[in-house]
């Protein structure tokens, strides 16, 4: 009995252990190179610069009106606007930026983390059709050829990590490329590239050094080491698609400004602080009611609140206002969960049956009724993620990955901590159920 009961107290030591490391990484970071087995670890925490990105109410950034010309003899149609903010969204790639119509021939971006608007009409208004051009200025390959692109890392020593963009090519893209490769590798240094243009303008010019065959390609620059910003947006210009109209935004066409943040920085930290404080509010409130069960919701909540950060950067989730009011929603909802299955176990210790037995049963009887509400909420939340704008996308973003992670949490985490205190010889009904004096054990 001795030596299962420290076998216990060692496994739950070992959980909280996790649960820290959990949380450290996500508010601190963590860096961890080990060449010799191939272990590159490279994530940033919370309290880091520029490690989650900001939307345009918290950091501010540009707002930008393109105006649509076309071509000679002939008008912007609503067809034509409507396809050429769909490819202005796939070029900008970022979930917090709005494009909408706001005249028959002019679009608007607002972009968050942009102070220099000259910058965003450089990257996202060039107009025309991708095409690849040889040294000597022919065009070789036009975006016909090319299937998808996306940006990736790659690494050829298992530890440093390069950004690069990866060509899914068509089965005639993969004649024509084999064969300007082929072409370019055998030029003098300097001369042996391919440069990559929309329209007229020059995108890149990465080099090539031998003869590329197969149905896939990899673009690297030192630029993108410098700044893989310019891989993932090469990526998306070959995957939007060609421009019907000249984008225009200067002294006579359109119009750009700097946006200056509606809430800022300090907004951040009074809803941040509040969450915080909240957080507490209901780890204590938790811990006073349901005794052990509220220690184990409390642990469940830290262990959610470092995965759901932990989402946030790795999946590069721009975060407005909202977006902070759908994790708390999301925490609510947690706690609930675990209110839940609580009361479960209460009504099980009631019933007269021992506490380990009231647990299992606890857990088995409340979770339809948590699968239910949280499915229907997760539900809500992808529709606002795939037919919201800015903002409200934001919202749907953050409430979908906190649903997720709660009901983990919940069942999992939750559960298994239980189980280890019940190890640990802390069964007595009083501790589960306070006005359970008696029952079994």
């Amino acid at each position: 009995m001795k030596m299962s009961r420290a076998y216990n107290v060692a496994r739950t030591i070992l959980v909280l252990l996790c649960v820290t490391l959990v949380v450290f990484i996500a508010m601190f970071g963590l860096n961890l190179k080990i060449g010799w087995l191939g272990i590159d670890i490279d994530q940033k925490g919370f309290v880091e610069d520029d490690a989650i990105s900001l939307g345009l109410d918290l950091a501010g950034g540009t707002s930008v009106v393109f105006e649509l010309i076309p071509k000679d003899g002939e008008v912007v149609t609503e067809e034509g606007l409507q396809d050429t903010i769909n490819i202005l969204t796939k070029r900008v790639n970022n979930t917090e930026a709005s494009i909408y119509k706001i005249s028959d021939t002019e679009i608007q971006l607002d972009i968050p983390g942009y102070s220099d608007p000259d910058q965003v009409v450089d990257y996202y208004g060039k107009s025309g059709a991708l095409n690849f051009r040889d040294s000597d200025g022919n065009i070789v390959m036009d975006y016909t050829a090319v299937k998808e692109a996306f940006f990736a890392f790659t690494s050829e020593d298992n530890v440093t990590r390069t950004p690069v963009v990866q060509l899914q090519l068509t089965s005639s893209g993969q004649k024509t490329f084999a064969a300007i490769t082929e072409a370019a590798s055998k030029k003098a240094e300097g001369q042996n590239y391919i440069a990559i243009y929309v329209g007229d303008e020059l995108i890149s010019s990465p080099s090539c050094k031998e003869k590329i065959t197969g149905d896939s390609a990899i673009i690297s620059s030192p630029s993108f080491e410098e700044d893989q910003s310019e891989a993932e947006r090469l990526a998306s210009y070959i995957n939007a698609g060609v421009m019907q109209y000249e984008l225009k935004c200067d002294e006579i066409h359109g119009s750009k400004s700097v946006v200056s943040a509606t809430l800022g920085e300090e907004a951040l930290d009074t809803s941040i602080t509040a969450a915080l404080i909240g957080l507490i509010i209901v780890m204590l409130f938790m811990i006073i009611i349901y005794r052990i069960p509220g220690v184990v919701a409390s642990l469940s909540l830290c262990a959610y609140t470092g995965v759901v950060i932990l989402c946030l950067i790795m999946f590069n989730v721009t975060l407005t206002l909202p977006g902070i009011a759908g994790i708390i929603l999301s925490i609510g909802m947690a706690v609930d969960a675990n209110v839940v299955i609580f009361e479960r176990i209460k009504e099980e210790i009631r019933a007269g049956k021992s506490v380990k037995s009231a647990s299992e049963s606890g857990f088995k009887k409340a979770l339809s009724a948590v699968i239910d509400s949280n499915v229907t909420t997760a539900i809500a939340a992808l529709v606002l993620v795939f037919i919201g704008k800015g903002m409200v996308k934001g919202f749907g973003i953050t409430l979908f990955i906190g649903v997720v992670v709660s009901v983990l949490t919940a069942f999992f985490l939750s559960k298994a901590f239980i189980r280890l205190f019940i190890g640990m010889g802390f069964v007595k009904p009083s501790l589960y159920c306070p006005k359970a004096e008696g029952g079994n054990q």
